[in-house]
């Protein structure tokens, strides 16, 4: 964040902001808790008792984007009409009772135990893309695990076929732009639509071939779920067969990066985990509260809300910073520092209330597989030289790259 003679920076979409929000975050907690941010349109939220008020109030905050925010705009633009009409089928974009009624029959396959076969597959696929690199010495961990291993566990749930992830990838990567809140010049909503399109296709086919054989997968078990009577359209199966896709490669892929970069930045932390593999599981909850894969959602005010000397008006859009929250040294102790061994768990990575990451044990499940296993089979672990290249957006925080090196073994 940049000190000039007018004040901080808080352009929220600046470069160097983008780069390293920590700064402005803490700023905007001191200063301006609601403040509203004239790049985005919107107010932002910062402070932690904030931000898990505004996500317990589903009634005066509303997630249902596709119907309050980008109607406005979909009779100028075809292409965010194709996108709302797909993604406003996403559970995470539902109030209730809509989104009660989603929740209950997509959770209902994407249970703990449904997941607990994903556990060997996690380590299976984490040593083989080891085994590719480890005699090299070097690798891209962004490219050459952090993708393709969540991507490859997530289709494997699916029903998908690994050798349809590279196309998968490009088709989610076109959607991640607009999601994510990308900040350079893309057209995000024509990337978005045709991601979505494609993705659409693609799940539209295999949902043809489930309805003729089913399988022991997810498609099968959202087609065949049932909770109060009530069934998933075909529409919405395959509507949150592209968010589990999305959701569950995109993000865990920024947690893997954002994560094994920051222990490697502290090596301290780093030895402690070498030592002690028990603290994995403190140590993932502490890289999600650290630096998580997603900073900040989107929510529509539904009526006129007083909050700390300012008024957000109804229909205003306002912005929840998760990552802004958890490193709020109101609810955390010296919340700047790094610490594996931080307990206990109360952080906000996954969201709060009603929209709690349906993902989070299989997340939580990969970060700890992968850590270890990197720890574990890569002697002299190191970041190789260099500036980390953050993406540029918003709503998603993960590394372009994310250059290794080791002594081999």
């Amino acid at each position: 964040m940049v000190e000039e003679t007018s004040g901080p920076d808080l352009d929220l979409k600046s470069r160097r902001n983008v780069q390293d929000p920590f700064p402005v975050y803490a700023w905007l907690r001191d200063h301006e808790p609601v403040h509203w941010s004239e790049s985005l349109n919107a107010w932002a939220v910062t402070r932690y008792d904030d931000v898990v008020e505004l996500l317990n109030r589903p009634a005066t905050f509303s997630s249902d984007r596709f119907r309050r925010i980008d109607e406005r705009y979909a009779s100028q633009r075809p292409a965010v009409r194709a996108v709302a009409e797909i993604l406003g089928n996403w559970l995470v974009f539902r109030d209730p009772p809509d989104h009660d009624r989603l929740r209950g029959l997509v959770q209902s396959s994407f249970t703990p135990k449904h997941l607990e076969s994903s556990r060997d597959r996690i380590q299976r696929t984490a040593d083989a893309l080891l085994d590719a690199v480890v005699a090299r010495g070097a690798m891209d961990f962004i490219r050459e695990l952090a993708f393709p291993l969540p991507a490859i566990v997530i289709a494997g749930l699916m029903g998908a076929p690994e050798e349809d992830i590279e196309p998968i990838k490009t088709w989610s990567d076109r959607l991640a732009s607009y999601l994510g809140g990308a900040v350079d010049a893309r057209d995000n909503f024509a990337e978005a639509s045709a991601g979505v399109a494609a993705l659409v296709d693609y799940f539209r086919t295999l949902l043809a071939e489930r309805e003729r054989r089913p399988h022991d997968d997810l498609m099968s078990l959202m087609l065949r779920a049932e909770h109060e009577g009530d069934h998933l359209t075909r529409d919405e199966v395959v509507a949150n067969c592209v968010l589990l896709l999305f959701a569950g490669h995109e993000t865990t892929t920024n947690l893997l990066g954002n994560g094994l970069f920051h222990l490697l930045r502290h090596p301290a932390q780093a030895a402690l985990l070498r030592a002690d593999p028990s603290l994995l599981h403190h140590a993932v909850e502490e890289l999600l509260r650290y630096d998580g894969p997603v900073p900040a959602t989107v929510k529509i005010a539904t009526e006129d809300v007083p909050w700390r000397g300012r008024t957000i008006r109804r229909g205003d859009i306002v912005v929840p910073f998760l990552a802004s929250a958890n490193r709020d040294p109101r609810q955390f102790l010296d919340p700047d520092t790094l610490d594996v061994r931080r307990q206990p768990e109360r952080h906000l990575a996954f969201a709060w209330g009603i929209h709690f990451c349906l993902g989070a044990w299989l997340a939580r499940l990969e970060a700890r597989v992968v850590l270890d296993t990197a720890f574990r089979r890569l002697p002299d672990l190191a970041l190789a030289p260099g500036e980390p290249r953050w993406k540029p957006m918003l709503f998603l925080r993960g590394l372009e790259s994310l250059p290794l090196e080791w002594g081999s073994r």
